[in-house]
């Protein structure tokens, strides 16, 4: 696999989650939160941190627990947006209880001495960089398994 950058979603009605990392290290690091109000301003949202940040890949979160949730026809129609939009790989990866677990290290933080209150925004982000990570993992194990 080539080095190159790639961009994490945890995509929600209300809000969705950004992360990016790259191929080399398959280090993930939360980046923001957007509001998700119109598709198309998400997209532009999107694309804007796809040309700052130089992104040629984007994983986008989806749940298989219940694959036909109505959020998956979402998700999949949001993904054909961006990458008719962008041009870019749009690849979907199961997310399945990404946001809890990160819920769950945000009040771990909170037990062991952070100050700063949990917000929907901030698991947001971590919940996409949780998606990417074991995105970036599990591609390192099918690699080492050919």
């Amino acid at each position: 696999m080539k080095y190159s950058k790639v961009l994490g979603l945890d995509f929600g009605e209300k809000r969705i989650g950004l992360a990016i990392g790259d191929t080399e290290s398959s280090i993930t690091t939360p980046l923001k939160t957007i509001k998700n109000i119109d598709y198309e301003k998400s997209c532009i949202e999107i694309s804007n941190v796809v040309n700052e940040w130089k992104i040629s890949t984007i994983v986008i979160g989806i749940p298989e627990i219940n694959s036909n949730q109505a959020i998956n026809k979402k998700i999949k129609n949001f993904g054909k947006m961006l990458n008719n939009s962008l041009n870019l790989d749009v690849v979907f990866y199961n997310e399945d209880y990404s946001s809890n677990y990160a819920q769950a290290e945000l009040k771990l933080q909170m037990q062991t001495g952070r100050k700063k209150k949990i917000n929907k925004e901030e698991i947001d982000r971590i919940a996409a960089s949780l998606i990417l990570q074991s995105y970036f993992e599990n591609e390192i194990f099918k690699r080492s398994n050919k």
